[in-house]
């Protein structure tokens, strides 16, 4: 099962929790979260992307402690069974995993590279105001991503696929990637069927 498999409810739960691991105090946010998506992203993983607690050993840790004092049974199992691999088995699923990524993402990133894109998928799917984003230096690779592995959820959802395509009409306006770019404005605006439609949001705070 992959992560496009799941509900839409659930993959949200997943971006979220993988964004809680950006965190340096990860443990202490996944605590402090709501129960239930906590619950609910960490079980979402589980089923969907295991390898993803094998990025990082803190990862495995914060989300192994964090359910042994919900005493979910489903998922100590599992994470446990992540433990217990070898160095190298460990090592190959997290290179596994992390190659994949390569070539949803479309380019390689480092590692601390990969923690600012988990963190900008949770915020551009929670549609925060973009006025914040624009600077972002991934904010293309993570927009094409999640009109990927959201599909379905984007294709409905006009106020939310309007978002992501005022973004774009935003940075393309000022020019932010040439024709030359491995994923080029112009390229991810081809998701966008209804782009010469829809109408540029805005927020309160002024576009410069």
């Amino acid at each position: 099962m992959w992560l496009k498999d799941l509900s839409i409810e659930n993959r949200r739960y997943a971006i979220n929790i993988k964004a809680d691991m950006t965190d340096d105090n990860r443990l202490e946010v996944l605590k402090t979260n709501d129960y239930n998506s906590t619950i609910k992203g960490i079980h979402a993983l589980l089923v969907s992307e295991p390898n993803f607690f094998l990025v990082d050993e803190e990862f495995l840790n914060s989300a192994l402690e964090v359910y042994k004092v919900y005493n979910d049974g489903f998922a100590i199992e599992k994470l446990t069974e992540l433990k217990k691999l070898s160095d190298i088995e460990i090592e190959k699923r997290a290179t596994s995993y992390i190659e994949s990524e390569y070539l949803k993402r479309r380019f390689i990133f480092t590692y601390l590279d990969y923690l600012e894109l988990l963190e900008l998928d949770d915020l551009l799917l929670r549609e925060i105001n973009y006025n914040f984003l624009l600077g972002n230096p991934y904010i293309l690779y993570s927009i094409s991503y999640l009109k990927k592995e959201f599909i379905y959820y984007y294709s409905k959802n006009r106020k939310a696929d309007n978002y992501l395509l005022t973004i774009l009409n935003i940075l393309e306006k000022r020019q932010y990637y040439d024709t030359e770019a491995v994923v080029s404005i112009n390229a991810i605006l081809e998701l966008f069927p209804n782009k010469d439609e829809e109408k540029i949001i805005t927020f309160a705070k002024k576009i410069q």
